[in-house]
């Protein structure tokens, strides 16, 4: 990938409009980011393979997969979007980073990116995964309201409505558009669900047929929202989220043995019926800290039982590290 650097959102528009004329689709909006003075960093493919960004060749759950570049030459501490999502009569809903608020542009960006969106014909563009709190704005007209600041973050769109999980909170909500068109506001997130495995800590970034896996603190439960908003399990998957053996922290320092002291597998996406894109991170009650880059399980009959053994090693925190990571904390 290459990653383009924008001054502000005006650059950003200008430069959108000239990738466009390249062959850039919304599928191609590989990584979206600012940095504390508000300048966007935008990663797309090298130019050779624009025009090749179709079904065929990267999909959504292969996307969320990419890992941020670490070479010197790019900025790491940046502000990542996860996604936007262009709605109805000009309404956004922007899931990512909460301290985008801090360079003053987060929404205008967001609004280009919505713009560009529309006019491909498109709906939503997610962003591959990064580590940070969630934050999560909707944007109707010239207002903005900060929905995490209430507590509720990771607003998927579904048909009839928002979905949304609420932090420290064991439960989904929804907001119906038929609520919102009654009652002018978005304040009215009715819980639709209760997770049998404690605080809801990640929701899947999408809907793909109908079904939504929940990422908890005891485990993963995949749910059925074709019938919302009746909501109704289909399968649920225990998870262990300590090491297996207290010995495997041995001479590692107190920094490093808070951080792989616990670890929780998380669903972020999936490719169709055939893979789950999955990932891990420290259990807190308001979601999952320091999350690990994602990576692709292959699911044959896509369903939760698939990436049973996947669970069972994520139980295993020290044998999920590479030998570059484990020299970086032992």
């Amino acid at each position: 990938m290459r990653i383009l650097s924008y001054t502000d959102s005006f650059g950003l528009l200008r430069g959108l409009s000239s990738l466009r004329k390249e062959g850039l689709s919304p599928r191609g909006l590989l990584f979206l980011a600012l940095n504390s003075q508000g300048r966007v960093f935008l990663a797309v493919p090298e130019a050779e393979g624009m025009q090749q960004l179709d079904h065929t060749a990267l999909r959504v759950g292969e996307k969320l997969t990419l890992n941020w570049p670490t070479d010197e030459s790019v900025p790491q501490r940046l502000f990542h979007f996860d996604s936007v999502h262009a709605l109805r009569d000009d309404f956004l809903v922007v899931n990512g980073d909460r301290r985008l608020a801090y360079p003053g542009n987060a929404m205008d960006v967001a609004t280009i990116i919505a713009s560009f969106v529309r006019e491909a014909g498109a709906t939503s563009v997610l962003f591959g995964c990064t580590p940070h709190q969630p934050g999560t704005w909707l944007q109707g007209g010239p207002q903005v309201l900060t929905m995490h600041d209430s507590g509720l973050v990771e607003i998927v769109p579904v048909a009839s409505g928002l979905l949304a999980r609420r932090l420290h909170d064991h439960r989904l909500f929804l907001l119906t558009y038929a609520e919102i068109a009654r009652t002018g506001q978005v304040e009215g997130f009715v819980p639709v669900y209760s997770s049998p495995f404690g605080n809801i800590l990640l929701l899947e970034r999408r809907v793909v047929k109908g079904r939504l896996v929940l990422s908890c603190e005891q485990g993963l439960v995949e749910v059925d929202l074709t019938m919302l908003p009746f909501v109704s399990e289909r399968s649920r998957l225990p998870t262990a989220c300590t090491l297996s053996d207290p010995g495997d922290m041995d001479g590692l320092d107190e920094d490093a043995t808070e951080r792989l002291g616990s670890q929780s597998p998380a669903v972020l996406g999936r490719l169709g019926s055939e893979a789950f894109v999955l990932t891990r991170g420290r259990p807190q009650p308001w979601g999952l800290r320091d999350l690990a880059p994602a990576q692709l399980w292959g699911a044959p009959t896509g369903e939760l039982s698939d990436i049973q053994s996947w669970v069972e090693q994520a139980g295993h925190s020290l044998e999920l590290l590479d030998p570059v990571e484990m020299h970086e904390v032992a």
